[in-house]
């Protein structure tokens, strides 16, 4: 910015708030999620302590992530490329999901568990051998069809608000193909197949793409499956369907989160 003014934080690209505004209005900068108006911190879906913790005292929320966002390409790309097949979907919309402080803690404090008993880091992989996966989801109501109405619904079968209210709850998981938990997938497609548009009037389908702790994976490829299971067998932390993760099932609440709302047709 040529303001002529100096830089009052060591380091700071920018000598005021009233210029990093005019950043971000400029479009040198990107936008933080909440203010809107102040550049995002490196790496961060926010510009500062101050509105990650307005974030978190107002979850559970939606916030809208701006096409121009460059994380908004990222899961675009994530999307298409575990698509299997032609006839890609198109993204219209895409939404942070902010998680309470407390869905954040028994995410984080489980990964601990699981990362402590496996060093999944020393082995070159992420803590507790976490990954993003997808889950399709079927609502109620037209959440995010507009960018300025994100508000949550409180329908109890709703099952896109209902995670995004409470997070994931085995008290709500149906038998699948191993039993009764939660099951993702590494493949927007398959997905896609637990989706539908969500009521009269709305074109979309959501899908969520969440943080999964996957810890040590059991690979199931053929033979019967137990489909009154509860857990992964003894000494495992999920189950793959697969060793390409066409589907992948956990068995506690709080070994997975939603992170982003993906909104297509």
């Amino acid at each position: 910015m040529n303001c002529n003014g100096t830089e009052f934080v060591p380091g700071s690209k920018y000598c005021s708030n009233k210029c990093r505004k005019a950043a971000v209005k400029q479009g040198l900068e990107v936008a933080c999620l909440m203010c809107k108006e102040l550049p995002k911190a490196p790496k961060r879906d926010f510009c500062g302590r101050a509105c990650f913790d307005k974030a978190e005292q107002n979850a559970p929320i939606l916030l809208d992530l701006p096409k121009t966002d460059p994380k908004f390409a990222d899961i675009i790309k994530q999307f298409n490329d575990t698509w299997q097949g032609s006839n890609k979907p198109m993204v219209h919309r895409i939404c942070k999901v902010v998680n309470t402080k407390a869905v954040e803690n028994r995410f984080q404090e489980y990964r601990q568990k699981v990362e402590q008993v496996g060093n999944w880091v020393s082995l070159g992989k992420t803590a507790g051998n976490e990954a993003s996966r997808w889950h399709g989801t079927n609502p109620e109501c037209t959440v995010g069809d507009d960018p300025n109405k994100l508000e949550i619904c409180t329908s109890t079968s709703c099952t896109l608000c209902r995670v995004i209210r409470t997070s994931f709850d085995m008290k709500n998981v149906v038998v699948g193909v191993y039993g009764f938990g939660i099951y993702t997938s590494a493949y927007s497609t398959t997905s896609h197949a637990y989706t539908r548009v969500a009521t009269e009037g709305s074109p979309y389908r959501t899908m969520l793409l969440t943080q999964v702790v996957m810890g040590k994976e059991h690979i199931f490829t053929s033979g019967i499956t137990d489909l009154n299971a509860t857990a992964p067998p003894e000494g495992y932390d999920s189950v793959a369907i697969s060793p390409e993760h066409h589907a992948l099932v956990v068995f506690q609440s709080e070994a997975i989160r939603a992170s982003w709302l993906v909104l297509y047709s």
